[in-house]
């Protein structure tokens, strides 16, 4: 029997399918043929029928909470479990019907995204209170879980979206970021024509490039009830994407077709020295740029161990580079993810992290085997690039 997220998943691709016969229609201005009124006919019907089926459920959720009674009171339905789902896998074994609705919320965002999927289990970036566990104490209580919340964690997690940087996530296919390089206003005398002083528009295209990582797991770990230990597991996986992306996107590799530019590209190293003036100097360039909006300095540890330990001047008293968190006044963040000794200084406002679908795992119970590990293959879609390159300066310290 289907669920609800089938069921909803399956009227989206109806719907879809109804407005690209209208669509088709409308761009050829003309009625629709036989065929088409019979198909559109066909989806009104379908949709109508999925509408039933889900109230239906609903309908039937609603009795089955009404008729659990006291004989129930010291059971709680199984809530989902990310170690036991894994260690089913592991293992050869089915998953139970809880992970089969969180890995069919995670195939939908997939198939939403237009990106296609080939792990075990599917995990969804959001949940939207569509599964729920319900728990039976002194009385009967429904207590709406959030089973993942995969995408809170994994934003908080990246120094990128500390800094001011926007996180696009849910899309589908390829997307053009609008980016205006501002107007100019002129001064004309009373009866001259006004010229134009408008700015430009471009473009900024994101498209979606595989992540692709992994983590290894002992049997052990992976037969663990406790919820810390479930915690650990999910707090792993994010930790292992938003390194990898932050690697990519601080690195000084030229961008392709599979992976985004790193921002220290083609940056020159050991040309910059660490003197208040060289700090100074990037501030300047970025107000001569016109660059508006909350600046921040992200920094190697070792860039932050340089710049906390140089002086600005002679004297103890001139303070040094970086104190309190701060470079020159503004907000200074610290990242393994930056190669050794790099400052990157700009409006992070300006750099737009885009994702698509959810996280796609593989579990590898054999090239782990003979050290008592599982090996979770992690693979996700993003991409990143800044919407004025301008926004931001960068250098190497000596």
């Amino acid at each position: 029997m289907k669920n609800t997220l089938q069921l909803l998943d399956e009227k989206d691709q109806l719907k879809k399918r109804a407005q690209e016969i209208i669509s088709g229609v409308e761009k050829e201005t003309r009625k629709m043929n036989d065929v088409e009124n019979t198909e559109f006919d066909s989806i009104t019907k379908q949709l109508a029928e999925k509408d039933l089926e889900i109230r239906k459920i609903e309908e039937d959720n609603k009795i089955n909470l009404n008729t659990i009674t006291t004989k129930q009171t010291n059971q709680t339905m199984e809530n989902f479990s990310l170690l036991k789902a894994i260690n089913d896998l592991a293992n050869n074994k089915p998953l139970d019907e809880r992970a089969l609705e969180v890995d069919e919320a995670g195939r939908a965002e997939f198939r939403k995204s237009g990106q296609n999927f080939a792990g075990q289990l599917i995990l969804p970036m959001e949940t939207r209170g569509a599964i729920s566990a319900v728990t039976a104490g002194s009385g009967l209580e429904v207590v709406a879980t959030d089973k993942l919340g995969i995408l809170e964690p994994l934003r908080a997690n990246l120094v990128l979206v500390q800094a001011g940087a926007t996180y696009l996530s849910g899309l589908a296919g390829n997307v053009s970021i609008p980016a205006y390089s501002g107007s100019n206003a002129l001064w004309e005398g009373e009866t001259d024509a006004a010229q134009d002083g408008a700015g430009a528009f471009t473009q900024v295209d994101l498209a979606p490039k595989r992540i692709t990582t992994y983590i290894d797991v002992t049997k052990q770990f992976l037969i663990q009830e406790s919820s810390s230990a479930e915690t650990m597991l999910m707090k792993d996986i994010v930790k292992a994407v938003s390194n990898k992306l932050e690697a990519t996107i601080f690195g000084t590799v030229a961008g392709s077709a599979t992976q985004p530019a790193g921002l220290l590209m083609g940056v020159v190293a050991d040309t910059v020295a660490p003197t208040y003036a060289e700090l100074v100097g990037m501030e300047t360039a970025l107000e001569t740029a016109n660059v508006v909006g909350n600046k921040v300095f992200i920094v190697s540890p070792s860039a932050k161990g340089e710049l906390k330990t140089t002086l600005k001047a002679s004297g103890v008293a001139a303070g040094y580079l970086m104190d309190n968190d701060e470079i020159n006044g503004y907000p200074a963040l610290s990242t393994s993810a930056v190669p050794s000794k790099g400052i990157i200084f700009g409006n992070f406002e300006d750099f737009v992290i885009g994702q698509w679908g959810g996280i796609d795992l593989t579990v590898d119970p054999y090239t782990q085997a003979s050290n008592g590990k599982v090996r979770i293959v992690i693979n996700a879609f993003f991409d990143a690039k800044p919407r004025r390159a301008g926004s931001f300066v960068k250098a190497i310290l000596a």
